[in-house]
């Protein structure tokens, strides 16, 4: 055998005895790889119906679901092709009834592609399934040695890269191109195994094969500084230079990096970013669509994505399958939202503001959202907010039509409410225990707000 593919046969662990793993780091920083066709133009792929249908959070990603999730991913792609394609599972009854129902679609984007492990028998399970209408599947190679040897009990490195490459050799010839999936590659061997692998799988199918490089428990980091085989851009800028073949990543959020080394990796070789809509997945999560997008547009530009779809599947995972993160940047349903009364004061001054938008760093409606409510009234609110959503009730379709002027922060009205509010925050003071009991900690709703501002002015209209 060539030595250029040659597999160090001893193990190479990377065991912390469950501590936080260090952070190695180079002296110098890595260099992204020139531009070529291998490298761009950037791509996004979905993982939602497989890896983030994982998700710890819910039981099931119901059916009817998933296909109306596909349906809004081809809208948001808009015929851009960039969202290029979309992967799910063929393992179970529900799994083929999914699939048929996305090739049934003929949509040209995003392409359907599916998952499975790096066996001859998936593959000819596959191909008989689905009677050559998928041209594409992911073949879950396991690379890092917790995987092969603790985990799959192979007795050597190099009868793992055996097996694995009989399955791909097999997706290959039955018309399939195969995307290996490199899992665990921040915890692999990279000169010993991960390289020699990969360029024996190019060389024995002429360089028709994709490669996912996978961050599979987040051990990845963004810094172009950081060692091998956890710097996520020296390990994509290394195997761009040692392997002549396209690359996708994979990334994972354990450590909260998942989109900054998702966005890392386009800058230093990938060609795709592997996604899941909301961050779905196990534990921590894949990486989340939406924010990969977004930084997408922001890096490479608007190929004319709807990005307002995404307020549209944000409401149908929160429907259909799992609540998301009211955090969830992008897509959460407080996202947009404030408490603070400087914030809010910032809010107020929008509209008029020469300079733009002061404490929102886009328009709600650009990814989807309609009239979002900015302000949330607690126990740091100011005048501002509670003016805003006094206003906003009052013109809502439910309101009355009294005639009533809008309120301003000199208004009695507007005064008297902020006293009640912040009262009520404030509790009342126990001299015996020396300290604030029975004090609000919820939100006041719009309602509340209005019932004390009509109660004040009822009141003083009797005075009157």
């Amino acid at each position: 055998m060539d030595s250029a593919y040659d597999i160090d046969p001893r193990p190479r662990y990377f065991d912390f005895g469950g501590r936080l793993a260090p952070l190695p780091r180079e002296a110098d920083p890595v260099a992204a790889p020139p531009t070529s066709p291998r490298t761009h133009p950037k791509l996004v792929t979905d993982t939602t119906l497989r890896d983030g249908s994982q998700d710890p959070c819910f039981a099931l990603f119901p059916n009817e679901a998933k296909v109306r999730y596909f349906d809004l991913l081809h809208e948001l792609d808009h015929g851009t092709g960039v969202i290029e394609a979309v992967e799910v599972f063929v393992y179970q009854k529900r799994d083929l009834w999914v699939l048929e129902q996305l090739l049934e679609r003929g949509y040209e984007y995003p392409r359907v592609t599916t998952w499975i492990r790096a066996s001859t028998k998936d593959v000819k399970d596959l191909t008989r399934t689905t009677q050559g209408r998928v041209k594409e599947t992911g073949l879950l190679a396991p690379c890092s040695d917790h995987q092969i040897l603790d985990r799959l009990r192979y007795p050597s490195k190099a009868e793992a890269a055996e097996k694995y490459l009989a399955a791909i050799v097999a997706a290959r010839e039955h018309g399939i191109t195969p995307r290996v999936h490199l899992e665990d590659a921040t915890r692999a061997d990279i000169d010993g195994w991960v390289v020699p692998f990969m360029r024996r799988v190019v060389a024995e199918l002429d360089g028709d094969v994709l490669f996912r490089v996978c961050d599979t428990i987040g051990f990845g980091s963004p810094d172009p500084h950081a060692s091998l085989p956890f710097g996520i851009p020296r390990l994509i800028a290394t195997l761009c230079s040692e392997v002549d073949a396209e690359l996708e990543f994979h990334g994972h959020n354990d450590f909260g990096l998942a989109t900054a080394n998702t966005l890392s990796a386009l800058r230093y070789g990938c060609r795709r970013a592997n996604c899941a809509f909301g961050g779905l997945g196990e534990r921590t999560g894949n990486t989340p669509l939406e924010q990969v997008l977004v930084g997408y547009v922001r890096e490479y530009g608007d190929p004319g994505l709807e990005l307002e779809v995404l307020g549209e599947m944000a409401a149908l995972i929160e429907k259909e399958v799992v609540r998301l993160n009211p955090k969830q940047p992008v897509v959460g349903s407080s996202v947009f939202a404030t408490q603070a009364g400087l914030h809010q004061t910032g809010l107020a001054h929008h509209a008029e503001a020469t300079g733009g938008l002061i404490y929102l760093p886009f328009a709600p409606s650009a990814v989807g959202r309609g009239e979002e409510p900015l302000h949330r009234i607690g126990g740091l609110s100011g005048m501002d907010g509670i003016v805003s959503v006094l206003n906003d009730h009052r013109n809502g379709e439910d309101a009355p039509t009294d005639g009533r002027r809008p309120l301003t922060k000199t208004s009695r009205v507007a005064k008297h409410v902020y006293d009640r509010v912040q009262h009520a925050y404030d509790g009342r003071y126990d001299h015996g225990e020396r300290r604030f009991v029975d004090y609000r900690t919820a939100f006041f709703e719009p309602e509340e707000l209005a019932q004390i501002a009509d109660e004040y002015e009822r009141r003083q209209r009797e005075k009157e």
